[in-house]
């Protein structure tokens, strides 16, 4: 699936990014974090902010199937991170094992889920991937809500991806977030709701513990902002229903 390239808005960048950073800073050996992954960024940085928060210099193997996306991640986030090594993987989760070391400090993600459900509704579909984003976005999502077999079978499939990975790699953190974004608050078909069933799924993987992330999400990045203090907002973004930090059982 081509992935979309659009203009962050870096306001939003920094908001989700100081919040992983605080997320991230809840682990309590956060500071001998030396070798981290992260899937799935899309032309996105937020999670480059976070960790240069935590003024992180060690190994970062980013992985992502699109080859531009990461030539823009790699330019981008050498530059918020000047002391780290970064490494590019042009890989598909399910096939990147092979080219990341066996011992992973802390895996990341930030929205990758529904991202995955659609990557694997196109390959089981075979859509004619020349249609706008849009249009692939909408034909999938109507299609899987309506189809529970095919929902589930996707599911269980990209949940086996992670059982795999967290079975043959040591990971030891992993930290993961899918809030409810705009475009599945102006739809009504059941993206969010899908998604959350994948990653709730991923999330009893961890030794998440709800009470200790909700504490933790109280923090507000930018201070008074009462754009960024909306019931509608905090109960998304800043809900640990929508986070995974944890060990890995």
């Amino acid at each position: 699936m081509a992935v979309e390239y659009n203009e962050a808005d870096d306001e939003w960048e920094t908001y989700i990014g100081l919040l992983y950073y605080k997320v991230i800073e809840s682990i309590d050996d956060y500071k001998n974090l030396k070798t981290i992954v992260e899937l799935a960024p899309g032309f996105r940085y937020k999670i480059a902010y976070a960790l240069q928060k935590i003024n992180f210099d060690g190994n970062l193997y980013i992985v992502d199937n699109n080859e531009k996306v990461l030539e823009y991640i790699k330019q981008k986030y050498t530059q918020l991170l000047p002391n780290a090594k970064i490494f590019t993987i042009c890989e598909s989760f399910e096939n990147c094992s092979s080219y990341l070391p066996d011992n992973i400090d802390l895996l990341l993600s930030n929205h990758c889920v529904d991202d995955m459900i659609m990557n694997e509704y196109l390959k089981t579909n075979n859509e004619n991937k020349n249609l706008e984003y849009k249009e692939l976005f909408t034909k999938c999502w109507y299609a899987l809500n309506l189809n529970k077999e095919l929902t589930n079978k996707i599911i269980d499939k990209i949940y086996d991806n992670f059982k795999t990975f967290f079975d043959s790699k040591k990971t030891k953190y992993v930290v993961m977030a899918q809030y409810q974004s705009n475009k599945y608050f102006k739809d009504v078909i059941n993206e969010y709701k899908i998604s959350w069933q994948l990653f709730n799924k991923i999330k009893k993987l961890t030794t998440t513990d709800d009470n200790e992330l909700n504490e933790v999400l109280k923090y507000h990045p930018f201070g008074d902002d009462e754009r960024y203090l909306g019931d509608y907002l905090l109960v998304n973004t800043q809900n640990a229903k929508n986070w995974i930090c944890g060990k890995i059982k």
